[in-house]
């Protein structure tokens, strides 16, 4: 692994970016006030709510820039892979859904809205705007990711849908997620600055898989064996969670104090060393 200078990252909040955030407020308090009996569960709802913002926060970039600098094109594959795997399973099948109202229809709606985004985006970053990608930073092989995740899945997977092929499907989603945006924040590394929205995108998605991360915390027994055997499965989503969340930590950690210190100043400086993996 080798460490790059974040050299003059800077993300600031404009009058676009702050209607966009009164906008998704108001759209999580008008969903609060639609749902009667929302309790943990509902953190599933909200972490996929979270992560459509950010891809939202993408859009708006390439909407005001015309351009797709610092965007990687892989990570966005592999969430569109990651998301198409979920709605195989949740779409249908009730094993991996909240339990409240919000599993019958929103949650399902939030991921098929933020699917359509990144279709869109991935339009723009390898056709609308080809001559701004960067495809020189942006060097994963997804192919062998999503392999290597199925494989791991039909190995260690849960079994809620009682259905093998549909919770394989459920949990190589959840094992790319995990390492969906390791491009990303690879490119960041590599090229020594990050714009603005595109850091709010990053920030909302780590954010997003904290809220995950809490969940499953709670949640994770649900999933142990009846007979009292080894909760492998459980164990397997907790630790994937951990994972993911441990590969945001460097960027969390500047991104949250960066917002702290400056608020809604229009040009927030954000200066960190990031491990490019």
């Amino acid at each position: 692994m080798m460490s790059s200078k974040i050299a003059s990252t800077s993300i600031g909040i404009d009058g676009n970016m702050l209607t966009v955030y009164l906008a998704a407020s108001a759209v999580g308090l008008l969903v609060y006030q639609s749902f009667e009996g929302l309790g943990l569960s509902t953190l599933i709802t909200l972490g996929v709510g979270v992560q459509c913002f950010g891809y939202i926060c993408l859009r708006l970039k390439i909407a005001q820039q015309k351009s797709v600098l610092g965007i990687s094109g892989r990570s966005l594959i592999l969430q569109a892979l990651s998301i198409v795997f979920r709605l195989c399973s949740t779409t249908w099948l009730k094993g991996y859904i909240p339990i409240d109202g919000t599993g019958d229809w929103l949650y399902q709606i939030l991921d098929v809205i933020t699917l359509l985004m990144i279709l869109q985006i991935l339009h723009c970053v390898f056709k609308t705007h080809r001559t701004s990608y960067q495809d020189e930073h942006d060097n994963y092989n997804v192919q062998a990711i999503s392999l290597t995740c199925f494989l791991l899945a039909s190995l260690v997977h849960p079994d809620l849908n009682n259905r093998p092929v549909f919770d394989t499907l459920w949990t190589t989603a959840l094992y790319i997620d995990v390492v969906a945006m390791l491009p990303q924040l690879s490119m960041m590394a590599k090229l020594g600055k990050t714009e603005s929205l595109t850091c709010h995108y990053v920030g909302a998605t780590a954010i997003s898989r904290v809220i995950s991360l809490v969940f499953w915390y709670h949640g994770y027994a649900e999933v142990a064996p009846l007979d009292g055997s080894f909760n492998l499965a459980g164990w397997g989503i907790l630790l994937a969670h951990i994972v993911q969340v441990l590969l945001f930590c460097d960027f969390l950690f500047y991104y949250t104090r960066a917002c702290v210190r400056s608020g809604c100043h229009p040009r927030l400086d954000l200066s960190s060393t990031m491990i490019d993996v």
